[in-house]
């Protein structure tokens, strides 16, 4: 009997795509299901509660500084009556993208995921001003590098030595990841979000935050992209630079109107990114 043919579409993927581990299945069903336009709170608690450990660390991080909320939530159908879908995606993902994140990642390159997380704060911050809203932007700031955490858990060796050799010399890192990995962490971002069935608004944010700025993208695009340089700016590098931008430099990419919205204290916002993200560290 002639074996079966391999599957066509993985065998023209750049092998670091097809071994990507994946996402966490409780996160990835309670995300499918929060995109679903008919989920109910009473689906989406059932979902939660089936697993202990993943509840848990959604109600933990639901009472943390990383949320804030001002009361104490104690229950799943608590926190989804209160908080919202919307800001409970924003938790699952966090939780979801943490667990990746410990499973895989070595400690030594736990800056990348810092680095996630503050732009997903500052995204959460700068979103409002550029008329894009609050909690889609965390999550697009929180998505955004995922290609990156994605390539450093298969070769966690081979990408903290890029990323020394990106801090020691100007090296384009693309191009590097390219040579590593046959992609580079844009598109590997892209092809996950894909994969995880994330809205096609988080794909593009992935794919594009690297880019010049085009006609035509989308609003989100351009509120990471600077959030993301703005992260670099206040000490949350994925990989140091030996001149960050000044936050003053950084704000120009954003429209007039928007920017003139915004009053960004370099000390301040460093201090609020560090505060939550120790919260959940």
């Amino acid at each position: 009997m002639d074996a079966a043919p391999p599957n066509s579409d993985l065998a023209n993927k750049p092998w670091a795509l097809i071994n990507l581990p994946p996402f966490p299945a409780v996160a990835a069903r309670i995300l499918q299901l929060l995109l679903q336009e008919n989920a109910s709170v009473k689906d989406l608690s059932a979902l939660v509660e089936m697993d202990i450990a993943f509840s848990t660390e959604i109600l933990t991080l639901a009472n943390s500084a990383l949320f804030a909320f001002r009361s104490e939530i104690t229950s799943i159908l608590q926190a989804s009556v209160l908080l919202g879908f919307e800001r409970l995606k924003a938790i699952a993902l966090t939780v979801g993208l943490r667990s990746y994140v410990r499973n895989f990642l070595t400690p030594g390159l736990l800056g990348c995921w810092r680095h996630s997380l503050a732009c997903a704060l500052i995204s959460e911050q700068i979103g409002p001003a550029c008329l894009v809203e609050r909690e889609q932007a965390y999550v697009a700031g929180l998505v955004h590098d995922i290609g990156r955490l994605a390539l450093a858990t298969i070769e966690p060796v081979a990408y903290k030595k890029l990323m020394a050799e990106a801090e020691e010399k100007s090296i384009d890192i693309l191009a590097r990841e390219e040579d590593l990995f046959g992609v580079d962490h844009p598109e590997a971002g892209k092809w996950l979000a894909e994969q995880w069935n994330l809205p096609k608004l988080f794909a593009d944010v992935a794919a594009l935050h690297h880019s010049e700025p085009a006609p035509g993208e989308p609003d989100m695009v351009g509120v990471v992209r600077v959030a993301c340089r703005l992260a670099d700016c206040i000490g949350f590098p994925a990989v140091c630079s030996h001149r960050p931008a000044e936050l003053h430099e950084i704000l120009r990419a954003l429209p007039r109107s928007a920017a003139s919205r915004l009053n960004l204290d370099h000390e301040q916002l460093a201090a609020m990114v560090e505060t939550k993200i120790k919260s959940v560290e």
